[in-house]
């Protein structure tokens, strides 16, 4: 099975680009490409692995789970949100997701996400995958 690395190599290379051009536009040195590229434990911080996704126009779940599901939210020039079945709203202090109201357990996970750090945010996006992945 193909991991980050892997991914990461292939939309590179599909995009005809470097190591180096690649670590210009996302803020590391071009040493940590080939480190993510090669070493299937080399992750690159949150900040990074966003803005890889936006270069390539992927998914982070994507990059990490080589899965897109969600298509990336696009905004027009009037600033309408389309081409997503996720957008959020926020109606009184209530977050709305399509239907329904996200939890308050939700939210308080969402406070606690926006406390941590770019690496503690990875560990803990890897650790709700390895949730996922053992209730199927």
């Amino acid at each position: 099975m193909d991991g980050f690395g892997e991914r990461l190599r292939r939309l590179r290379k599909d995009c005809d680009i470097t190591q180096s051009q690649l670590a210009e536009v996302i803020g590391v040195v071009p040493s940590a490409i080939g480190k993510y590229e090669r070493i299937p434990q080399a992750f690159p911080s949150v900040e990074a692995l966003i803005k890889i996704a936006d270069y390539f126009n992927v998914s982070i779940d994507y990059l990490l789970r080589g899965t897109q599901t969600v298509p990336a939210v696009e905004n027009n020039i009037s600033g309408q949100l389309t081409n997503s079945p996720f957008i959020q709203a926020n109606h009184g202090g209530v977050v709305i997701n399509g239907e329904q109201s996200i939890s308050p357990e939700a939210m308080e996970l969402l406070h606690i996400y926006e406390q941590l750090s770019g690496r503690e945010r990875l560990k803990l996006l890897n650790f709700a995958v390895e949730l996922e992945e053992g209730t199927k």
